[in-house]
């Protein structure tokens, strides 16, 4: 190979100015340090890198003969013209063990596993490897009551942000009381429909409702669905307040897009049509996640088919009546649509809540749902506890995974979060996974598949 060649043209130099030759080692894999075993696995290449570039290392009087002989910016030249390669920096000091190059690969045709495998059998080189991307760990935003939050801690939503914080190339609708849409923690999250012109009196995109700028309200019917109760801007927040941007919270998610799908009243009471209306709603506009934190009545099959024809993630509070779901159905909770993910409530000790519902077969997982402080009306934060606590947690974990890769299909991004948690004693035997909510692996999961 040319750079066996070369170090020959190196040593003959050297003999001509009375170097002393004995003092090089060859180097090869039958005499390799155990950590070369490590450098070279195929799975340290499986974490992010960059792929313009490449670090060489020298073995100390291999580099030092070369550069004594003047036959190392030869040897340089000869790396450029096969791999496109560049020196950027010199990364060692002047004691250090091997002499370590920073290269550009400016051959576009060369990969970083190119140059890998040609150099590493190199009798010059010590080891070759990536310039792997680093970030700092366990993210943590600088919103100021982020230290009222115990639930991103619990979910390990910081080491998921590590990763990624989201995008606004998701929609998750909040069939709830409606949402503070101008609270100053979550407008800048708040989802503004692309196909309507705001305040001209049409139905623009003629999905039969007039300027549905941020949703509706199907209580009053009109296109201002502002929640009057608390409750639906308290879901909101969990799911995507503003993260790090100095206010207020953050959400599970820091970017995304919240649809207010107001079907509640004052009261927090609402009907089971005005339910199906809020859902066709998302159905028709291609939501992708809808967060139910909801519950009551009787079996009904419209609303069955309701959930059914909607092809997105259906996340609905598990129940707070502390009962099994198993044997006394909670609806939408209990429905047995593929795509429903039904959640039970967890404290801050990964106890299950005392008034949380559960089920064996009926409750898929456990999170945080006991004294969570979130977004409020009047531009306000409080503290609420309940099951409908709990599925804004995970609905903020699938709009976080959903926009790191949105080619997952809704059967995917269930199976990501039920077979990625942590498993809780409290919820062994009373849900279906036996586990809490974990974002982090969940996310991970997605990456590697």
């Amino acid at each position: 190979m040319f750079l066996k060649k070369l170090f020959k043209v190196a040593l003959i130099s050297c003999l001509a100015v009375a170097c002393i030759l004995g003092s090089i080692t060859s180097f090869s894999k039958a005499s390799a340090d155990d950590y070369l075993s490590k450098v070279y696995s195929t799975k340290n290449y499986d974490q992010p890198y960059a792929t313009d570039r490449v670090i060489v290392a020298y073995k100390k009087d291999t580099a030092s003969l070369l550069a004594a002989s003047g036959q190392l910016t030869a040897y340089e030249k000869n790396l450029s013209g096969k791999f496109g390669l560049r020196l950027k920096h010199n990364l060692s000091r002047k004691n250090d063990k091997y002499d370590v190059r920073l290269y550009t690969i400016d051959d576009s045709s060369q990969t970083v596993l190119d140059v890998i495998n040609e150099l590493k059998d190199d009798p010059n080189v010590a080891y070759v490897e990536p310039d792997y991307i680093i970030r700092a760990t366990d993210r943590i935003p600088n919103d100021p009551y982020y230290s009222n939050l115990y639930a991103p801690g619990k979910i390990s939503a910081p080491k998921a942000w590590d990763t990624h914080t989201g995008s606004k190339n998701i929609v998750v609708g909040v069939v709830d009381t409606g949402i503070q849409y101008t609270h100053p923690d979550l407008a800048g999250n708040i989802w503004v429909n692309p196909d309507e012109i705001p305040g001209n009196g049409k139905d623009d995109d003629n999905n039969g409702y007039i300027d549905d700028i941020y949703g509706w309200n199907f209580v009053s019917n009109n296109n201002r669905p502002l929640d009057d109760n608390g409750h639906g801007t308290h879901v909101a927040g969990i799911i995507g307040a503003v993260g790090n941007n100095g206010i207020g919270v953050t959400g599970v998610t820091w970017n995304t897009q919240i649809a207010a799908l107001k079907f509640l009243d004052a009261d927090g009471s609402g009907y089971t049509s005005n339910a199906i209306l809020a859902i066709n709603y998302a159905a028709e506009k291609g939501f992708d996640i809808l967060n139910n934190s909801w519950g009551g009545g009787s079996y009904s099959q419209s609303l069955k088919n309701a959930i059914d024809a909607y092809k997105g993630v259906f996340v609905a509070a598990a129940g707070n009546e502390g009962r099994n779901n198993d044997s006394y159905p909670t609806y939408p909770a209990s429905y047995t649509s593929s795509n429903i993910i039904s959640v039970a409530a967890t404290t801050s000790t990964d106890a299950l809540a005392s008034y949380s519902n559960y089920g064996r077969t009926s409750v898929d997982l456990g999170a945080p749902g006991s004294s969570i402080y979130s977004t409020y009306i009047n531009s306000r934060y409080a503290s609420l506890s309940g099951t409908s606590m709990a599925a804004p947690q995970v609905s903020g974990a699938l709009a976080l995974i959903k926009s790191y890769k949105p080619s997952l299909t809704t059967a995917q991004l269930k199976s990501l979060i039920l077979n990625n948690v942590d498993s809780v004693s409290s919820l062994s035997n009373r849900t279906v996974t036996g586990g809490r909510l974990n974002v982090a692996k969940a996310l991970a999961a997605a990456k590697s598949n």
